[in-house]
């Protein structure tokens, strides 16, 4: 499965879908090498209705040390396009399209992950710059192919903002 912005946080499947055709290893190889250079050489094929585009370098804003049952509102996205480098990504994560539906709304955190173990491994990784879960905020798999799992949106505090209670 290619790594880009449409992509799941659940980058390889538990177990291996019949219906997908099995590559010989040269053709997947020969995909993992071309596909990154494609988007490079290419970036307006590639690009889709929901791109973001920036036009300066991610800016750094204050760390909010959010905790669960605060309130915070999801930026604009102009204001998020700012925080992402040319991979569409903040601190290594990516801002995945189905997440600009909540662009300006208010939600409270759920949850701070520190902390996560990998599906396809089993291992247990910290994450060097924490994610936030909101709630009610999940993904409803429109644009991952109508996939059903209702996974959580991982956010970087740099997306949100502290507002008062609703």
């Amino acid at each position: 499965m290619e790594n880009d912005n449409n992509s799941c946080n659940f980058l390889c499947p538990v177990v291996i879908d019949a219906s997908v055709p099995f590559y010989p290893l040269s053709i997947r190889i020969k995909r993992k090498v071309c596909s990154p250079i494609k988007k490079f050489l290419l970036p307006e094929k590639n690009m889709n209705e929901s791109s973001i585009k920036r036009s300066s370098p991610p800016q750094e804003n204050e760390i909010l040390d959010l905790k669960p049952g605060e309130w915070v509102e999801v930026r604009s996205i102009d204001e998020i396009s700012n925080t992402l480098d040319e991979k569409g990504k903040c601190k290594g994560l990516y801002f995945m399209p189905a997440m600009e539906n909540f662009c300006g709304k208010k939600f409270k955190v759920f949850k701070k992950a520190e902390t996560i173990k990998l599906e396809t491994t089993g291992e247990v990784r910290k994450l060097r710059s924490p994610s936030i879960f909101l709630e009610g905020v999940y993904c409803d798999g429109e644009r991952h192919t109508g996939c059903d799992r209702a996974c959580f949106h991982f956010w970087r505090e740099a997306w949100l903002k502290r507002t008062p209670e609703k």
